[in-house]
């Protein structure tokens, strides 16, 4: 019984070391994402840059893939984004029609 009982002592003790150093670890890489330089947002799939006057009509997902509709001032756009790498795969762009 006396041995059973240092098992379960040392193995909780091995237990807390273990969750400290996976603690210090997950500590160590938010730490990396705060120094992060002004601008770049860490952890995203993919950063969007839209162009003054751009926006997001609406945005769906499909087979790891991200698909945006924008209006911008020369016109409509799709916009068709890799999720896996964050690059951008397709491009439709559509002329704005003629008031006739």
């Amino acid at each position: 019984m006396s041995t059973l009982f240092v098992l379960a002592l040392l193995g909780t003790i091995w237990g807390f070391i273990r969750q400290a150093h996976i603690f210090m670890a997950v500590r160590e890489q938010s730490g990396a994402r705060a120094n992060a330089p002004a601008g770049v947002q860490t952890g995203a799939a993919a950063t969007v840059t839209l162009a003054p006057g751009t926006r997001i009509l609406s945005a769906t997902t499909d087979s790891g893939k991200l698909v945006l509709h924008v209006a911008t001032p020369s016109g409509s756009e799709v916009e068709i984004i890799d999720l896996s790498t964050g690059r951008l795969t397709g491009r439709v762009k559509t002329a704005p029609a003629d008031p006739q």
